[in-house]
């Protein structure tokens, strides 16, 4: 098994996955900033030009949802096994994808992705995120208020999904600390030993993150 990586939230939801799970896996990084996701080999694996994308002994995969859910259901481990509890799953997994990383892409890809490359930020972009944030959070700070973890008192796959975003816009210098329960939750993913295993980055130390609202 080979995984094409690069050290931002999605592909850092594979390896905390991996890490969990302790499956073996090869790891090779594919540099967003130096364009090798747009190379003729990789677009030839991963047409859409970005990462992650698993390579399962020939069974090429991307989206890092789908490689999420791909690893519990071949692992079956961390991973609901009935219809219900995958459908729980992924229902989580969906809002996570299109709503979750909706609020936040905004002000982390300008926060962080922009200040490495020495780009100008996008004001607008950040604020509109800025205006979206807390609606998600609330309802992630309602949901955690009746459990540990995203899918009840044990951790899952989908806690993998939840928490490389979540540790992104911390490093922002969000205010977290509205949200006692989503601040909970990363701190208990943060203290799991496949957070180090992972590769995790700290964002704040690695682009020098100014403090902003």
């Amino acid at each position: 098994m080979k995984l094409y990586w690069f050290n931002s939230p999605n592909p850092q939801k594979v390896r905390l996955a991996l890490a969990e799970l302790g499956t073996p896996c090869e790891v090779e990084l594919v540099d967003l900033f130096k364009g090798q996701n747009r190379t003729p080999g990789y677009l030839a694996l991963n047409p859409s030009g970005r990462a992650p994308t698993l390579d399962d002994n020939g069974f090429i995969l991307w989206e890092s949802n789908a490689i999420v859910a791909y690893l519990g259901d071949r692992e079956r481990r961390l991973w609901p096994l009935d219809a219900r509890g995958r459908a729980d799953a992924l229902r989580w997994m969906f809002f996570q994808s299109q709503h979750v990383t909706d609020a936040l892409t905004g002000r982390v890809f300008n926060m962080v992705a922009k200040a490495k490359l020495g780009l100008p930020p996008d004001h607008d972009a950040i604020k509109r995120s800025n205006e979206a944030i807390p609606g998600v959070l609330a309802l992630l700070e309602g949901h955690l208020a009746k459990s540990r973890w995203m899918l009840g008192d044990e951790f899952s796959l989908v806690d993998c999904c939840y928490l490389p975003g979540l540790n992104a816009l911390a490093m922002t210098h969000y205010h977290l600390k509205d949200y006692p329960k989503v601040s909970a939750y990363l701190a208990n993913g943060a203290e799991r030993p496949s957070w180090q295993a992972a590769g995790m980055i700290d964002f704040e130390r690695a682009f020098a993150i100014p403090k902003t609202d």
